[in-house]
This record gives structure tokens, C-alpha cells and sequence, in this order.
């Protein structure tokens, strides 16, 4: 049996679109696409207990979004490690219709991210955000958060590009040297900006010899705002 993970499934039935959409279960699944889990190293970890647990990875395995990738005995006990069977789920166009379901699925795929993105900074080493030079095109770390209003069809088109850069990053490979770095992505509609220009004028007021990232902000156009990484 096959048990290497798929990049991404293509989910067909509405009860894996059910199954996934549940908050709960989308957690259990993000930890199951980082490693193998057991019922109770999921417990522990989650802080549930091992019924409610065990209820919720039957109703996964059962609709094959997971399954036993390992068996071990302790103690004369099999032990059964879980996996997800993919790195990401996407739900099939004939499921399209169910927009409540679909919408939940994305809505509790991304908050879980974001959580498991917070972990990460949490635990990250603390030179991972120490101060090393004052170039800050050199840092090995950015932080970004952007608001823009343009049309839907020009904002997937940069997505388009954006995708085009991170599948290149995916393929370094600096195995014998390299350092681990982490690269989370989230990208939305909102109904209204939040960043207030003009509150970001008087925190930056305009000084002489502007950088070009300050120029070009200058020139975004209305509705158009983005906060980076704190300057030195």
C-alpha cells in the first residue's frame, strides 16, 4: 500500500465537504499534514479527551481524508499513528452549489493556518528575530499585512505570480547547509479597509530622501494601503 501523502485531494462527496468544514476536525487534520499522530498524543496535545478524539477520527478515516500510516505495540497495545492522506483538500466544481459548506471549509482551513502559524512564531528560536544588520533587505524574515482595491480578475492575476515565486522557493533545496524557514500566505476579499491612511501619514510623516517603497505607496491610488515590517 502506498502511504506517501498526495499533494492535494480533490474531494467528491459532500460528507468529506461536511467533515472537513467542522472546526475541530480541521485542526485535527492540519496537525495530521505536519506528522503522525495517535489518538492519544492528539488528546494530550488538544487537551480533549480520548472518546472525543477517537469519535472524530473515525468520522475522518471513514470518509478517507486520513488513515493509519504506522502501527506500533506498546506495552501489548497496538498503537495506530494517523496521517492526512494530502497536504490540502479542494473541494470538486459538482460540490460548487453547497456555497455555505464551501465557504465554511476555506473559512475554518484559513483560521487554522493562522493559529498554526502563531504556534510557530511562539516557538520559533529567538535569533530568528534578532536585530543582525541595518539593511533590511538582508533580514531573513518579513512580516506583511496589505490592503488593495483593485478588480478580481487583476488580483488573481498577480496570485498567478505570486504562485509562480513560492513554487520556486519549494524547490531549494540547501539540504546540508540550509536553515529551516517558515512561509505562511493568507490572501482574501474584506468588505472594508481597516488601515487608516491617514493615521499612517501622521506615524510616517513625509521626510526628504524618500525610499522607493514610501514613493510608491505615494502612488497606489485610492484605497490602496500596506503596513510591512517595522522600520529601525
Amino acid at each position: 500500500m502506498n502511504l506517501k501523502m498526495l499533494p492535494y485531494l480533490v474531494i467528491n462527496q459532500f460528507d468529506q465537504l461536511k467533515a472537513l468544514s467542522d472546526p475541530f476536525r480541521t485542526q485535527i487534520v492540519m496537525l495530521l499534514i505536519e506528522k503522525s499522530y495517535t489518538g492519544q498524543q492528539l488528546a494530550q496535545h488538544l487537551e480533549i479527551p480520548r472518546s472525543k478524539i477517537h469519535y472524530h477520527l473515525n468520522e475522518l478515516e471513514k470518509n478517507e481524508l486520513i488513515r493509519v500510516s504506522r502501527t506500533e505495540v506498546k506495552n501489548g497495545i497496538i498503537q495506530k499513528f494517523y496521517r492526512s492522506v494530502a497536504r490540502g483538500f479542494i473541494p470538486s466544481p459538482d460540490l460548487l452549489p453547497h456555497t455555505v459548506e464551501v465557504s465554511d471549509y476555506y473559512r475554518e482551513h484559513l483560521i487554522s493556518t493562522l493559529n498554526r502559524a502563531k504556534l510557530r512564531a511562539l516557538s520559533a528560536p529567538q535569533r530568528a528575530f534578532q536585530f543582525t544588520s541595518p539593511d533590511r533587505d538582508s533580514w531573513p524574515r518579513t512580516t506583511l499585512q496589505a490592503e488593495v482595491r483593485v478588480t478580481e480578475e487583476k488580483f488573481v492575476e498577480w496570485l498567478r505570480k505570486f504562485k509562480k515565486l513560492v513554487a520556486e522557493l519549494a524547490e531549494m533545496d540547501d539540504s546540508d547547509q540550509g536553515n529551516w524557514y517558515y512561509v505562511t500566505t493568507a490572501a482574501f476579499e474584506v468588505e472594508e479597509p481597516w488601515f487608516d491612511s491617514v493615521d499612517e501619514e501622521e506615524i510616517h510623516p513625509p521626510s526628504e530622501g524618500k525610499s522607493g517603497d514610501n514613493k510608491a505607496a505615494e502612488n497606489s491610488g485610492e484605497g490602496k494601503h500596506s503596513e510591512n515590517e517595522p522600520g529601525l
